[in-house]
């Protein structure tokens, strides 16, 4: 049964992240931010789940919920609000102002990520490397 929920709300995830919606581009720039927040993410996740069976569980149920959110802030608050997933709000809001911050990040990206557009790439790099830390622990057997 967690198997069949785990590849609807994975299935969902795709869908939603698939879906042929046009957004105006985003600076090139902006791709190795999102890259970087992503990988930040998961290695952070991963860190977080690990041990946490039914932290992992409610966070494979809320994907598809969270890849609907289309600014940080609200993800965020998303997390602080369940008692399960509250565990990962800080670490990951950290994440995302230590990547924010980096030296390698130029104006264009900062302004980008001001605007619904860079929140969207934003919110979509932040549920991937969440997705993605599921997939990890799972596929190394950790914290099952």
């Amino acid at each position: 049964m967690k198997r069949r929920a785990a590849l609807i709300a994975t299935g969902s995830l795709i869908a939603a992240l698939a879906c042929p919606i046009q957004r105006p581009p985003v600076p090139a720039e902006y791709l190795d931010f999102r890259a970087n927040l992503q990988a930040a993410v998961t290695d952070t996740a991963v860190v977080v789940l690990e041990g946490q069976p039914a932290m992992r569980l409610r966070l494979e149920e809320q994907l598809t919920t969270l890849a609907a959110i289309v600014q940080t802030d609200s993800l965020l608050a998303t997390l602080r609000r369940d008692t399960l997933l509250a565990p990962l709000a800080a670490p990951i809001d950290a994440k995302l102002a230590m990547t924010l911050g980096s030296k390698d990040v130029g104006g264009s990206v900062r302004k980008a990520y001001r605007n619904r557009h860079g929140q969207r790439q934003a919110v979509d790099a932040l549920v991937i490397g969440l997705g993605a830390a599921l997939r990890r622990l799972k596929s190394e057997g950790r914290g099952s």
